[in-house]
């Protein structure tokens, strides 16, 4: 019965472990946040998050599915060229700070995302010039 137990700890102990290396990788999805899209709330959307409070939105719907990674340190949106998820629950990166593929506007417009991230929210103009803001969770 003591080895059950302490095999039990040892694998509660990796695991607290890994979370803690790989913590700015590893992004946990929130089923109560809430994307808006121009004030327009938007459905089907998936809320990804990590320690950092960098937002992962992906969307697998077709048409118009897409992922896009918005990471404090960049202030960049993009779409990650790594990832791996494990449907609806988590998503990995390759990295701490994930590389992505930024987000273009047509034409010969500078893009200017107008990143704002807080621990409530994130915000940012996406490539067609829409607003698009996150908020984890409703405050009343």
């Amino acid at each position: 019965m003591k080895t059950r137990y302490r095999i039990k700890l040892l694998v509660i102990v990796a695991l607290v472990a890994l979370v803690i290396v790989y913590r700015q990788r590893i992004y946990l999805r929130i089923p109560m946040a809430s994307v808006y899209r121009n004030q327009v709330r938007q459905t089907g959307v998936q809320v990804f998050v990590n320690y950092s409070f960098d937002v992962l939105l992906e969307k697998d719907d077709e048409p118009g599915a897409y992922r896009t990674l918005v990471q404090n340190w960049s202030k960049m949106p993009g779409t990650p060229t790594e990832l791996q998820c494990l449907r609806w629950m988590v998503c990995l990166t390759e990295a701490n700070h994930a590389s992505t593929i930024p987000m273009f506007v047509s034409g010969n417009q500078v893009y200017d995302p107008q990143v704002t991230m807080t621990k409530h929210e994130v915000s940012f103009v996406d490539g067609d010039g829409a607003t698009v803001r996150v908020v984890f969770y409703e405050r009343e």
